[in-house]
């Protein structure tokens, strides 16, 4: 499965090349908006190495000692609007330049006129440019004006007048690395992986330039000794007229191609003179640092604590610069501590000692407001709802603020000396005694078992086993900041062997950025319209087509991780926070996996068989019966049974006295009360009890009250009501025993009803139960291993131009935007795999209980019948609509319409009526996939237009975006090609002038 998802086509080639070039351009650049013109400028540079390595430099001293030299004064031909046009008679040349101004618009938004571009290729350019020049030279000099905001500051430079690096000399900067290699096998010095440019591609490629030069202007063979002239030719040959005027230039490149000659000695242009002025002024690059592991800093300013790095000395000609304290060891988006496990360890050790002590000892205020009224509005709970919304507020403060102070404690504390710089003894010490505090204070004062809580006991035991594991790491650390010039390629799991698979990386993806490049040069013919490899190239490149392989097929992003090709060849950099969300996924896995066997062992404990089922359902029902039923309605009712009751009574005996069956004497009768009474008080008999409570003791009163069922007649002479009579019967004594018989039946009413909804079988309950668990660790166990290849994919995407991204002026600002919103992302993947997980299981689970629960089962076995039914009558239909779309239709077009109009009806009739099993079917799989997609904020659920409402004000899922602005940031600060600038930056302000010098550059 994982497989089959990371499966993607990535462009290859050099389009793809160029795509990742741009890209890498767009993250360098600081600014909010892209830079069209693809330049990099000296703010671009100082911000980038402050927050990269800690360097502050000011943008006037980047402007003067990196980018004065490497970004030379240039007019790239290529993009240079303007300039005449010469007509052909050869319509190939023609045709070509307008394919290429057609490609170079629609691709890259170039906007170029094709006589601009043929003019690259007629064989007159070169004579033409001479003439320009000349004619420049013998015009005096005129006084530079400076475009910009006139707005600006006196003495400012203006964004238009600060130096700025274009791609050109950004790949120029790239291949630094790779001149020092041909310098090295020129000299026949031997050594590892440093081969990058073929003998053969480089000989071509000056023999390529010697061509060119001679492909134009006079028929005479051009004298190929390093002369101002010839250089001056060159120039022109490729555009650069700008260059081609500055004298003091030319001189410079002369003196660097005659490296070690006497002035008598004449220079050529070929691969040995070539390669020295490529090379003279970048011999203090050491290429043995590209496979060191070592940091890119500690490579030029060299580290006292490693072994193989540069020799730690004042740098020559330095550049003013200072360098800032910025808390390296827990810098999540330059990654520059020590040991990225043990900062992964100690922000899982902070989550799951709060999850297992401090969440339960937070205080509360919430819990002294007064509890909420049952059934009452908000009128009447208004003083609940003011203390529970003050009180609240206070506690998530509370909880907030404990919760910064643990990160901090944990977290900041415990990695006091994890950094790559000089690591000190005392610091060290005092983090370890911090984090063994941390360690064993919790268990010591709360404990460890808590019985019947097995998941709080879990976490407790991860917890102590984080301390412990991040203590000892804590002393390995302690063991090399007490060593000098430690040897580091022994020393596991530190952030050294990234550093040096980046390195490498960017030494592999400049060689294939090579091999690519030399592909577009094409064999020349002399039948050919294009007289020059330059050309040659440009019409290659204008005519190529996207190219892609598809990557992770036949194997897994794991696979590909183990053998190192993702990191070593690839490049890709896995951030440290998005490692701790996985690493804290993994663990999660397990927590839902104890979660759900304790769930699954409760409900097999507490199922109820059904010969203790009856008894046991009432009794739990008693307390809920007692505390629900409104005793108000109960007794109401009771005195109305007993109403009736005394009524039929009445009535009955009015019956049996106007028969002459029954003749009463009230006076006998109440003596005899009276009587009975008394005896009955001293006996305790519940019988004389209840008549006494019945009836009055005074005989008087009793003829009094019994005298209208014998004589019923009011002193008009009409009957007397019977409900009057009955009225004068006391029954407060019946209300209670028979409201308890009432209350009885109801209760065993409702207890006969719930036994038979209760399930029948404890298999009902425990299976659901396991499924349920299982499908939810299945879950989280498939977004946690889905993780890892969702970053390599979408970084390789990003860098390819797949993901719109930092080159799209919207998506652009809007990732930049969110550049500080990483720091939801561990967050979010810690409680979005749980609530998804929770989620997919509690659903699955959910409709098995009602498959098997014998209330629901028949319903689920007719939704079955009728699935199969319709899935049955679907796959006629649909072989019958493949055949007739095989037999009556040719791509949009019917060749029969009769027949063709007849099955569209019928069909269309048919899809009518399924429509509901349709929509019924799409809104199942939507919810299953929403409730998946909780947990996957590393790939987009909604499409672009169902995201984003209110123009874009609104966004209903934000949390990719955050993802894909971590990796944006991790890869302007780790890019392989940015990671190799950075690298000659710091060589820049190392050695000044005297490395990269405007003539070698030039070159």
């Amino acid at each position: 499965f994982t497989m089959v998802v990371a499966i993607f086509e990535q462009p290859i080639g050099p389009l793809a090349d160029l795509s990742e070039l741009l890209y890498v351009v767009a993250l360098h650049q600081a600014s909010v908006e892209y830079r069209e013109d693809v330049s990099v400028n000296a703010e671009d540079i100082s911000l980038f190495l402050i927050s990269r390595y800690g360097v502050q430099c000011s943008p006037e001293n980047v402007a003067e000692f990196i980018l004065k030299d490497i970004a030379g004064k240039r007019n790239d031909t290529i993009l240079q609007e303007g300039g005449g046009s010469t007509e052909s008679a050869e319509l190939n040349q023609e045709s070509v330049a307008q394919d290429m101004s057609i490609f170079l618009r629609s691709k890259f938004g170039v906007t170029i006129k094709a006589e601009d571009l043929k003019d690259l290729l007629v064989e007159d350019k070169l004579a033409r440019m001479k003439e320009e020049l000349e004619t420049a030279k013998e015009e005096p000099p005129k006084e530079e004006v400076k475009q910009g905001n006139s707005n600006s500051p006196k003495g400012e430079k203006s964004s238009e007048d600060s130096p700025k690096m274009d791609l050109v000399e950004l790949v120029a900067m790239l291949m630094i690395p790779e001149f020092r290699k041909l310098e090295v096998m020129e000299q026949k010095v031997e050594g590892e992986g440093l081969a990058s440019v073929s003998d053969e591609n480089f000989e071509f490629c000056v023999n390529a330039m010697i061509h060119d030069l001679a492909s134009f202007g006079s028929s005479e063979q051009p004298s190929l000794e390093i002369t101002p002239s010839m250089i001056r030719d060159l120039f022109l040959r490729y555009g650069e007229t700008t260059l081609a005027q500055d004298d003091e230039l030319i001189d410079e490149m002369v003196k660097a191609a005659r490296t070690g000659l006497s002035d008598k000695d004449q220079a050529f242009l070929d691969k040995s003179t070539f390669v020295k002025a490529l090379t003279h002024d970048i011999e203090q690059y050491n290429l043995d640092h590209e496979e060191s592991i070592t940091t890119n800093y500690d490579d030029v300013f060299g580290n006292p604590k490693m072994k193989n790095s540069a020799e730690a000395e004042e740098p020559q000609n330095a550049v003013s610069f200072v360098n800032k304290f910025t808390m390296e060891t827990v810098d999540m988006v330059a990654h520059t501590y020590f040991c990225r496990t043990q900062m992964m360890i100690n922000w899982l050790f902070f989550v799951f000692t709060y999850f297992a002590y401090l969440y339960y000892e937070t205080p509360s205020f919430t819990r002294g407001c007064p509890r909420f009224k049952y059934m009452s509005g908000w009128a009447e709970n208004k003083t609940q709802a003011e203390c529970n919304i003050v009180n609240s507020i206070l506690d998530w403060l509370i909880s907030f603020g404990l919760i910064c102070a643990a990160g901090m404690l944990f977290v900041g504390l415990g990695s006091i000396g994890n950094n790559l710089k000089k690591t000190h003894l005392v610091p060290c010490l005092f983090a370890m005694a911090f984090l063994i505090f941390l360690t064993v204070y919790f268990p010591l004062t709360f404990g460890i078992i808590v019985p019947g809580q097995e998941p709080l006991i879990f976490m407790r035991l991860v917890a102590l086993t984080l301390g412990s594991v991040s203590t000892i790491a804590r002393l390995r650390l302690i063991v090399i900041a007490c060593k000098q010039h430690v040897d580091l390629t022994s020393v596991p799991f530190t952030s050294l062997k990234s550093e040096a698979a980046i390195k490498k990386a960017s030494a592999v993806k400049v060689a294939k950025l090579q091999e690519n490049a030399f592909a577009l040069h094409g064999k020349l013919t002399e039948s050919s319209a294009i007289r020059s490899y330059f050309g040659q190239a440009l019409t290659s490149f204008a005519k190529l087509d996207p190219q892609y392989t598809t990557r992770f097929k036949g194997t897994t992003c794991y696979t590909d991780l183990v053998s190192g090709r993702i990191v070593n060849e690839d490049g890709v950099f896995f951030s440290g926070r998005l490692l701790s969300g996985n690493l804290a996924q993994m663990l999660l896995c397990v927590v839902i996996m104890g979660f759900g066997y304790n769930a699954t062992k409760y409900v097999r404990d507490n199922w109820i068989p059904l010969e203790e089922r009856a008894n046991a359902v009432a009794e739990s029902l008693e307390m809920v019966i007692t505390l629900a039923a409104d005793q108000t309605i109960v007794k109401s009712a009771v005195d109305g049974c007993l109403e009736m009751f005394v009524l039929f009574l009445l009535r009955v005996l009015y019956f049996l006295d106007n028969a002459g069956l029954l003749r009463l004497d009230c006076i006998l009768l109440g003596t005899f009360l009276q009587s009975f009474c008394e005896r009955a008080f001293f006996e305790d008999e519940d019988d004389g009890d209840f008549a006494c409570s019945l009836f009055t003791s005074a005989p008087e009163q009793l003829c009094e009250t019994m005298d209208p069922i014998f004589r019923p007649t009011t002193p008009l002479g009409k009957a007397m009501p019977l409900d009057d009579v009955a009225s004068a019967i006391n029954i407060t004594s019946l209300v209670s025993p028979i409201s308890k018989v009432v209350s009885q039946a109801m209760s065993d009413n409702i207890a006969s009803q719930v036994n038979i909804l209760y399930p029948r079988d404890r298999s009902m309950v425990v299976v659901p139960v396991a499924v349920a668990a299982g499908v939810a660790t299945l879950c989280a166990l498939i977004i946690t291993l889905l993780f890892l290849p969702s970053i390599t994919a979408t970084t390789l995407k990003l860098r390819t131009g797949v993901i719109p991204s930092v080159c799209d002026p919207k998506t652009r600002t809007q990732y930049t935007f969110n550049v500080n919103s990483g720091t939801f992302i561990f967050g979010s993947m810690f409680w979005g795999i749980l609530a998804s997980s929770l989620l997919v299981g509690g659903i699955v689970g959910f409709i098995l209980f009602l498959a098997m629960w014998q209330v629901t089962a028949y319903l689920i076995m007719q939704g079955v019948a009728l699935g199969i039914g319709i899935s049955v009558t679907l796959l006629l239909k649909w072989l019958l609509k493949r055949t007739c779309r095989t037999k009556l239709y040719r791509g949009f077009y019917r060749n029969n319409p009769l027949r063709a109009n007849l099955a569209e009806l019928v069909n269309e009739s048919f899809n009518f009526a399924t429509s509901v099993a349709f929509a019924i079917i799409r809104m199942v799989k939507l919810l299953f996939l929403a409730a998946f997609y909780v947990g996957r904020i590393d790939t987009k659920f909604l499409a672009p237009g169902a995201n984003e409402y209110l123009g874009g004000l609104v966004y209903v899922d934000i949390f990719p975006d955050y993802f894909i602005a971590d990796i944006l940031s991790t890869e302007a600060h780790r890019h392989p090609y940015i990671e190799r600038l950075g690298t000659l930056y710091l060589y820049k302000l190392k050695y000044g002038p005297t490395f990269a010098t405007r003539a070698g550059c030039a070159w």
